[in-house]
């Protein structure tokens, strides 16, 4: 068993860059989800019987919001791996 100190320190690192890979996320969920109805009145054009912006948050933004719950799963699955390859847990 190593260090108590390496541990507490590992845990902090760890934590960290989820911080900073759910900030990122998060910041993108809030794009993919409130810009395009901000532009749903101003854009020219319909696609498939609706606006255009209406149109790409209704079809795409669930493949946006699948997309980043698969980043935020394999980001924390690389700093477990890297965890355990350096000894801890």
């Amino acid at each position: 068993m190593g260090d108590p100190a390496d541990d507490l320190h590992a845990n902090r690192t760890r934590w960290r860059a989820m911080r900073v890979t759910t900030l990122w996320l998060t910041l993108a969920w809030a794009l993919v989800t409130f810009v395009p109805p901000l532009f749903a009145r101003s854009a020219g054009f319909e696609f498939a019987g609706a606006n255009l912006a209406v149109w790409v948050a209704a079809q795409i933004g669930p493949l946006v919001y699948v997309l980043l719950a698969w980043l935020y799963e394999r980001r924390a699955s690389r700093l477990d791996a890297q965890r355990q390859r350096s000894g801890g847990d």
